[in-house]
C-alpha cells in the first residue's frame, strides 16, 4: 500500500470521517498507510489507529512494491534557475534550483510557526564567486553553485539578528523563537544550519546536496555550466 507522512509542521489532525471528529493528532513527518484516495485519506498510523486526515497537509513516500524490481528512481538532474517568493523571505531577491523550492517552503513553515521573517542575503551564486563580508572562506562545493543554499538573517518583533548575533555562543541570549527555529532545522532529514558547521557560518542553510547526492551534484552543476556558456 502507498505510505505517507505529515508536513505540516504544526502536527494534522486525525478524524473519524472526513471533515469529522477529531480523534488524534499526528506529529510532523510521522508516517502511516493510506488505506482510501479521496480529498482526505482514511489512513492507519504506526499505531493501529484508522481515521481520516485532509490531503492537503501530507506528501506520499515511495512504496516498494510500486517500483519495478531493480528500477532505480531517477532524480532531475538538469539545472532550472527559478525565483522564489514567500511572503515571509524579505531582502535580496530569492534565485535558487526549481529543485530547492521545496525545502524553501519548509524553511518558510519552521519561519511561521516560530514568528520570525528571514532576511535573504544571498542565494545562487556564480562559480568562484567572491562574497563581501563573508565571514568564512567560501566552499569549493558549495551549495550556493547549484542553487541549493541561501544566506540570510532573522528578523523576530521588529529586531534585527544578524551573524554576530546568531552565533551558538550567543544563543543563551537569543528569543527562544529564534533557538526553535534553529532546531526545526536540525531535526529536518534534509536541512542544515551553518551554525553548526566545523567553520561556524550562522547565517546559512542548505540540503547538503553535494554530500548527500554528489553525482546529482555534479550533473547540476555541469548542466549550469553549459548554460552559462551558450549564453556567452
Amino acid at each position: 500500500m502507498q505510505k505517507g507522512r505529515v508536513k505540516s509542521v504544526s502536527g494534522l489532525n486525525l478524524r473519524d470521517k472526513p471533515n469529522g471528529s477529531r480523534v488524534d493528532v499526528l506529529g510532523h513527518r510521522e508516517e502511516f498507510t493510506i488505506v482510501d484516495e479521496v480529498t482526505f485519506y482514511r489512513v492507519k498510523t504506526s499505531t493501529g489507529k484508522i481515521g481520516y486526515v485532509h490531503g492537503d497537509f501530507i506528501e506520499k513516500t515511495p512504496s516498494a512494491e510500486l517500483l519495478p524490481a531493480a528500477q532505480p528512481i531517477l532524480e532531475n538532474t538538469s539545472f532550472k534557475a527559478v525565483t522564489y517568493s514567500h511572503p515571509l523571505f524579505l531582502g535580496e531577491k530569492v534565485t535558487v534550483d526549481e529543485d530547492f523550492t521545496f525545502e524553501l517552503n519548509r524553511l518558510g513553515d519552521f519561519a511561521d510557526s516560530c514568528e520570525l521573517k528571514i532576511w535573504v542575503t544571498s542565494s545562487l551564486r556564480l562559480i568562484n564567486q567572491q562574497v563581501r563580508g563573508a565571514i568564512v572562506t567560501p566552499a569549493s562545493k558549495s551549495c550556493h553553485h547549484i542553487g541549493h543554499a541561501i544566506d540570510m538573517n532573522l528578523i523576530h518583533q521588529g529586531n534585527f539578528y544578524n551573524s554576530k548575533k546568531l552565533r551558538k555562543s550567543n544563543h543563551a541570549n537569543l528569543p527562544d523563537a529564534i533557538v526553535s527555529f534553529f532546531n526545526l532545522i536540525r531535526q529536518d532529514e534534509v536541512l542544515r544550519w551553518g551554525g553548526d558547521f566545523r567553520d561556524e557560518d550562522p547565517v546559512h542553510i542548505d540540503d547538503n546536496f553535494y554530500r548527500r547526492k554528489t553525482l546529482y551534484y555534479k550533473a547540476k552543476l555541469q548542466d549550469r555550466v553549459e548554460q552559462l556558456n551558450g549564453q556567452v
